[in-house]
Parts: structure tokens; sequence; C-alpha cells
């Protein structure tokens, strides 16, 4: 049928595939190479995998959309891969896939505008510096997505000193990191990508180390270099931090989110801490500070005495002028001021004007401690007021 039509571009998608008629049809396509200008392979059985992958070994010169995601992650994409080269490519979207190969072929992908290379196997590392030679050539790349599998760490690479001139990649305005901490540090002090507006981080828990080149790089992107609100979200198995200018419901440009996986949640705080240590103190001085937690994430020993932890966190945030507090959060930074001597009331959250703390019961322990608080700092001439909020959380 292919034979009959005029040699217009064919665009090849295909899902599961295991019927044999279908994996025909696909293999027919993929012998006119020098015609397919795009190919969505999704969920695809090892075996239809398999028949396809020696096909994609010859050159596709027309191609400008490639989307690969077999079923299962045990499969190479070899050197040879499109026959090495991919000149007219915008997007490569390569997901829980091993290949190792990929900066070589990004050489030859001048014209490429988004990037994922996504839940990676242990087999398809690349190490940092190796990507960053691939991406030096990308002047048009407008996304890019870098996420391993938590099997792929620890990350075992050979650490190398920053280098004295980076990779710019003038068009990046999103950015997406999944993995170690230290490959994502090794990765950022590469490159520069000053038009960047959102960037997300996830790192799996482990030993908090430096993290100074992220934000380093943060402020070389002019417009996540003026973050100057923070919104922390305790969920059940990671702490998620917003930095941004606008903090909306939803996602706006100009925003760094940070996700930290810590399933232990008497683990949780003390991991914030040291990386909000590590990392806030070049940022911009923060106004706002909010800090959320659902309902499942009650703690339940809450007592008068100062939570160290606690206190660490908030005096990370020494420039905060507002702190909002949801509902299930608010007893436990409560108790934990109202531990303060009152000559020390004004060394924590010094710049403090207002607290805004949602679903505020008018009499209560929560109530009570803010209040003893801002009492104490007004002895000393730094007065809060207190706000109820209402909200839901």
């Amino acid at each position: 049928m292919l034979d009959i039509w005029p040699e217009l571009p064919i665009y090849i998608c295909a899902f599961d595939c295991e019927m044999k008629e279908t994996r025909d049809i696909v293999v027919a396509a993929l012998r006119l190479n020098r015609r397919v200008s795009g190919i969505h392979f999704n969920t695809l059985p090892d075996l239809t995998w398999e028949t396809f992958a020696p096909l994609m070994e010859q050159p596709f010169p027309v191609l400008t959309h490639l989307w690969v995601r077999p079923n299962f992650p045990n499969h190479v994409i070899s050197c040879s891969f499109l026959g090495g080269s991919a000149p007219c490519l915008r997007v490569l979207r390569l997901f829980s896939i091993s290949f190792p190969a990929l900066p070589n072929l990004l050489l030859s992908t001048t014209d490429l505008v988004r990037l994922s290379y996504d839940d990676i196997p242990s087999r398809g590392y690349i190490p940092p510096q190796g990507l960053v030679t691939g991406l030096s050539v990308l002047t048009r790349l407008e996304s890019l997505s870098l996420t391993f599998r938590s099997e792929s760490l620890p990350y075992w690479a050979i650490r190398i000193p920053p280098p004295h001139a980076r990779t710019l990649l003038p068009a990046l305005t999103d950015l997406h990191f999944q993995g170690a901490q230290e490959y994502m540090e090794d990765l950022v002090a590469q490159i520069d990508a000053p038009l960047l507006e959102s960037m997300r981080i996830t790192l799996f828990h482990r030993e908090v180390q430096e993290v100074s080149e992220l934000s380093k790089f943060v402020r070389r992107a002019d417009k996540l270099s003026l973050v100057d609100r923070a919104k922390v979200i305790f969920r059940s198995d990671c702490i998620s931090v917003w930095l941004s200018q606008e903090l909306q419901e939803k996602v706006d440009p100009k925003t760094l989110r940070l996700y930290l996986w810590c399933p232990k949640s008497d683990l949780r705080v003390s991991y914030l801490v040291q990386f909000c240590a590590s990392c806030l103190p070049t940022l911009s001085p923060f106004e706002s500070l909010h800090i959320r937690a659902p309902f499942y994430e009650v703690w339940e020993d809450v007592t008068d005495n100062l939570d160290p932890q606690w206190l660490e966190l908030l005096r990370l945030f020494n420039t905060v002028k507002n702190l909002y507090l949801s509902k299930y959060v608010a007893p436990r930074v409560a108790q934990t001021l109202r531990g303060l001597p009152a000559e020390q009331s004004t060394k924590v959250l010094p710049a403090l004007e207002n607290f805004f703390i949602s679903r505020l019961e008018p009499c209560g322990p929560a109530r009570e401690a803010i209040s003893e608080f801002a009492n104490a700092r007004q002895l000393f001439g730094r007065p809060v007021s207190i706000h109820n909020s209402g909200g839901t959380t």
C-alpha cells in the first residue's frame, strides 16, 4: 500500500504491537527510512522491540520526532542507532531504555528543541562530563529532562573540579532532573542557562553533601535568581520545596521545585535542614515562607519543648517577613517558638512581621503558643501580627 502513494513523509505510531500483522506494517514503514519523519513507539513488548531495533540502525535523514518506550527496561540502544546521526531531529524522548552512546548522537542533532532521557536504568548511565559534551552543540534546546531510577544510585563517578569555561545552553527554559545529588552538582557546574524559567529537581534520600553548585547555577539564571518566596510541603514520602516569585496553586514560570525523597518521617526535617543550609544562603533573600502538611502528616508528639530541628529550619529564613502555616504544621512550629527564652524571641525569624495560620482556633494550644511568642517580641520592640488565613490545610 505504501508504494501506491506519492513519497509523502511517514509518521509511525505504534502501541503494544502484539499482533504479527501490525508488526509487519511497521516493519514495512521502517524500511522506507528516508521518508520517515516521526516515530512513536510506546510500551512495546520484548519481541516487538527486538524486531524493530535492527531496522532503526540505518539513517533516518528526515526524522524530526522520536519517542521510544519499550515495555521492559532491559534493552540497550547500540551506538549505530539511527546510523549514528539525526541531523533533522527536533524532539527526542527515550524512556526506560539504556543508551550510553547518546552524547555521540547529540553531536549531530543541532536542531534539537526537546530532549528527554527518563527512567534510566544503571546500564544507561552517562557521566556528566560526557553528557555536557553532547549538549554543547544544542543551541536551540528549550527543554531537558534527565531522570535516573533509584537503583542507579549511588553515584559512582569520579568527581571532577568545576570547569573554568561552562557550556552555554542559550535557549533552555525548562530543566528536569532526578537522581543523585552529586551527579546533579557536577552537571549544573558545567552549564549555563540564562533563560531558564522552570526547574524541577528530585533527589533521593542520602547523606546531604555540598550543593553549592546548584545555588550558583540558579543565580546565573536571570529569572530564577529573582525568587523571593518559599513553600515547603511535607508529603507521605518526600518534602517538596518551591522557590518562586509568585506562589500560586498552579505552577508558574520562574519556579524552582525541589523534591527530596525521604520515606522515614522522623528524618525529614533534619534532611530538609541539611539541604537548605547548603543551598539557600547564596540565593536571594526570602520575604515569605509557607509550610504545609496534609492531615496524615500530623506529628503526635507535640510538647511544650522546643524542637531543635524545627528551630534550625526557621533560623535559615532570617529575612522572612510573612510566615504561612497550615493547620497541621502550626502546633509544631508554635510550640517550638514558645519554648524559646524571651530574649531569644527576636533572634529567630528576626524580620518577621506577620503570622498567617490556616483555620486558627480562637483558643487552644497553638493560639496560646503563638500569642506567647508574639508578646515576647512585643516587649523587645519587634511586634508580630497574627492572622487567621482560612483555608483547608
